[in-house]
């Protein structure tokens, strides 16, 4: 009896949790149907947009992410980019998003973020890498425990967990079949938009890359 009353509080307590932020979340989308923080002013006038950007604010940025914070520019699914038009974005930027969707939904949220940037534009992405983890993984002894949290999310809200793996092969076959061009791999922190203080050039025990980060290009409108 006493464990089966310690499950029902701990799961009335989770319950009591995700409702209080799914109140919190629509409150913050409520509110932002009249006030925004300031949109970014680009001096060559190009949009840019952080897809689950979480705490990082990057002044040329519009902020997107399904939970809300004060920098959140639209508080809302990252494979709905519904408040953008076709063709009408520069770059979109996203790290370590992808794999929280079902990897039977990989092609439906490319080929939306496909559908909003111009022709030209680039969508630069951060994946965790399904073969660098595995060389950890041998390397360590086969060791699961270190490799856990970024195989299959860190799990403790709603949102962060993992469904989909991705390494450079398939990754690329992803992104060639939604229609981007000229596929190639970019690095963390070689110019202002390319420095983010997130996973794509973290380290896990200061000796393992673990992210796959690759950009592409649209041509054409389609």
């Amino acid at each position: 009896m006493l464990l089966r009353s310690h499950f029902s509080f701990g799961h009335l307590y989770l319950k009591l949790n995700q409702l209080s932020e799914a109140l919190s979340v629509k409150a913050v989308k409520l509110s932002r149907q009249f006030v925004r923080p300031p949109f970014p002013q680009n001096t060559d006038n190009t949009i840019n947009l952080h897809l689950g950007c979480g705490s990082i604010q990057h002044p040329k940025f519009i902020n997107i992410d399904a939970r809300p914070a004060s920098h959140i520019h639209y508080v809302r699914p990252i494979d709905n980019l519904s408040p953008f038009k076709d063709n009408s974005v520069d770059l979109i930027y996203a790290c370590h998003c992808l794999e929280h969707f079902s990897h039977t939904q990989t092609h439906r949220v490319l080929a939306e973020w496909y559908r909003v940037l111009k022709k030209d534009g680039i969508l630069r992405i951060s994946v965790p890498d399904f073969d660098l983890l595995l060389n950890i993984y041998a390397d360590l002894k086969y060791d699961l425990e270190p490799v856990m949290g970024l195989m299959m999310g860190g799990q403790n809200y709603e949102f962060n967990f993992h469904k989909a793996v991705f390494n450079a092969k398939n990754l690329t076959n992803a992104l060639l079949k939604v229609g981007f061009k000229e596929v190639q791999i970019w690095q963390p922190g070689k110019c202002e938009m390319t420095t983010f203080d997130d996973w794509s050039g973290r380290y896990l025990g200061r000796k393992y890359p673990v992210s796959l980060n690759l950009e592409a290009m649209k041509v054409g409108n389609k």
